[in-house]
């Protein structure tokens, strides 16, 4: 009868208990080796999205007028990227724009101005 191939947690189990064997080791070591494989695969950097996302805010940010009031439909109207663009996405925009936008509340909606 072939021998059961010990699973992950069944190694990870034993090793908590304290019993190790080499079995056990061999099987935590094989863990190590493919999470290791696994993260070296990811990227540390912004995903596309999130480049994509700057580069749309810096748009809004140059396409605003100092001094002047911006409500999101009105944002979302000046640049076609965010054309008919919902104004919940507006807003997440404009908060990632942190302290360059400054933000107040006008007849309970959100204006937004250069800072």
């Amino acid at each position: 009868m072939a021998t059961k191939k010990m699973s992950y947690s069944v190694a990870v189990e034993n090793a908590i208990n304290g019993n190790i064997t080499d079995e056990v080791r061999e099987r935590l070591e094989a863990l190590k080796v493919s999470l290791e494989k696994r993260n070296s695969r990811k990227s540390n950097g912004p995903t596309k999205a999130q480049k994509e996302r700057a580069e749309i805010a810096e748009k809004v940010i140059a396409a605003m007028v100092e001094g002047q009031g911006y409500g999101s439909k009105e944002i979302a109207a000046l640049i076609p990227e965010l054309e008919g663009a919902s104004s919940q996405k507006v807003t997440a925009l404009m908060k990632s724009l942190g302290e360059r936008v400054t933000s107040e509340k006008v007849k309970g909606k959100a204006v937004y101005k250069i800072a």
